[in-house]
């Protein structure tokens, strides 16, 4: 049977052909896929260990000689002048497979008060760092060490896919403060309200009920005083309940200058690797007005971690149009509205809302408020 990565397609062109049937009957060569397109046109395939016997055959014949590779020897033909093809290509699949037991990025998501920083310090400390050779055993109870670690994450998971680390964190949920405790002694307003009601169990009040009290000003001062008019630190404690205002504001422009694009464009292109860029495409922006567009494109690789990035300028037309605002008034209110109400906190208790619209020279000024009232056990509790 036939060897089939080990074998030559010959071609041979010429007069009296057969003789080639009994030469290799008698020679003991076995010829597969005989093709004979011609009287003077043969072709065939044979093994490898036979193509002496052929080519000196036919060039005792005069015949016109013609041979193809295929299979595994065409593959040694092609890198047999072509060495350092071929040790660049079993270099770069040795350095590939080999860079795959390695990590070359920490990606961390989920972390809005955490700092990467210190995710990625815990994580140096535990041998987990860019650079060197991590296995799934060494990841295993990482995630127990950063929630033990830093007090502000509730979970986490980390997880090792391809030469990437990719690390999801849940944070503990934080109430947004209105007030602080400065010292561990005094109730410091942190935005500006209104005081309604105010009942005060420790300290001494600042201020009383109905007074205006601006951002950083003390409600309740950490101390109180004894029977002989000394000052005495403690840790202030009341009951307050406050009103404020959530605001939202839009410009509405009487003239706009609108773009318009022509199809022209331009871009500049760059890989990136280990902080290092390399040049992909560079297009010059010659453009008077354009506008421009940045985005890294996703390169799926789990050996490198290449990052494209690409950079792009839109030539564009400058048109000046005149907006009618009695038209979009109602749009414009809407949305301040919306924004305004995005500022609602989840303690708040809105009493009342409205808008106020001033015109100015070039434009329309649109601010929407939202009255609020709060208590500070409805922080806290």
């Amino acid at each position: 049977m036939k060897n089939k990565y080990r074998y030559l397609h010959i071609t041979l062109k010429g007069v009296n052909l057969n003789r080639v049937y009994k030469q290799c009957v008698t020679q003991n060569i076995q010829l597969y896929n005989l093709d004979r397109k011609s009287y003077k046109h043969l072709e065939f395939d044979i093994d490898l260990k036979n193509k002496k016997k052929i080519k000196e055959y036919a060039k005792l014949q005069n015949y016109e000689y013609q041979e193809d590779s295929s299979g595994f020897n065409k593959i040694l033909n092609f890198f047999k002048f072509r060495f350092g093809i071929l040790i660049g290509l079993l270099f770069f699949l040795f350095a590939n497979i080999f860079s795959g037991f390695f990590v070359w990025d920490i990606r961390i998501y989920g972390n809005n008060f955490v700092s990467s920083s210190a995710i990625i310090e815990v994580l140096k400390n535990n041998k987990i760092r860019v650079g060197g050779i991590i296995s799934n055993n060494q990841l295993q109870g990482i995630e127990t060490v950063l929630t033990n670690q830093i007090e502000d994450i509730s979970m986490c998971s980390v997880i090792k896919k391809g030469t990437v680390i990719i690390v999801n964190v849940k944070e503990k949920l934080k109430s947004d403060e209105l007030f602080s405790i400065y010292n561990g002694k005094d109730i410091v307003a942190t935005e500006n309200l209104t005081i309604m009601e105010l009942v005060v169990s420790n300290g001494t009040a600042q201020k009383k009920v109905g007074d205006s009290v601006q951002k950083g000003e003390v409600i309740v001062a950490g101390y109180v005083k004894n029977t002989s008019g000394q000052k005495v630190t403690c840790k202030a404690n009341a009951s307050i309940r406050a009103k404020t205002w959530r605001t939202a504001t839009e410009t509405y422009y009487k003239k706009v200058e609108v773009n318009h694009r022509t199809g022209k464009k331009v871009s500049q292109q760059y890989l990136t690797l280990f902080n290092m860029k390399f040049p992909v495409k560079n297009q010059k922006n010659k453009f008077e007005f354009f506008e421009e567009e940045f985005k890294e494109v996703p390169i799926k690789n789990n050996f490198l971690p290449f990052k494209l990035f690409v950079n792009t300028q839109y030539e564009v037309t400058k048109e000046i149009v005149e907006q009618n605002f009695e038209n979009d008034k109602q749009m414009i209110i809407e949305r301040c509205q919306k924004k305004a109400y995005e500022g609602v906190k989840t303690y708040d208790q809105i009493t009342n809302t409205f808008e106020t619209i001033s015109e100015e020279k070039d434009c329309f000024v649109i601010t929407s408020y939202i009255e609020v009232s709060f208590e500070l056990s409805c922080m806290f509790g």
